[in-house]
C-alpha cells in the first residue's frame, strides 16, 4: 500500500497515459484503474478510500478528505 508520512493511504486522480483518467495508490507505478471521465475515476478512488481507514484522496497533487 502507498503511505504518506502519517501513514494513511493516499489515492490519486490525474490524466494519464492515452487521455484517460487513472486512480493510483501512492507507491504504486501502475494505476489501479482507469476511466474515460475524471468524474468515474473520482467516483472509484471515493470508493476505495471509504473501505480503508485514513485514505485520503490527493486530484492533481491537492490532497483533499
Amino acid at each position: 500500500m502507498g503511505f504518506d508520512q502519517k501513514g494513511a493511504t493516499v489515492f490519486s486522480v490525474s490524466l494519464g497515459k492515452n487521455n484517460k483518467w487513472d486512480v493510483c495508490e501512492t507507491g504504486f507505478d501502475k494505476p489501479l484503474a482507469s476511466f474515460e471521465t475524471e468524474i468515474d475515476a473520482r467516483n472509484y478512488a471515493e470508493e476505495i478510500a471509504r473501505t480503508r481507514q485514513d485514505a485520503t484522496i490527493e486530484p492533481d497533487g491537492d490532497a483533499v478528505s
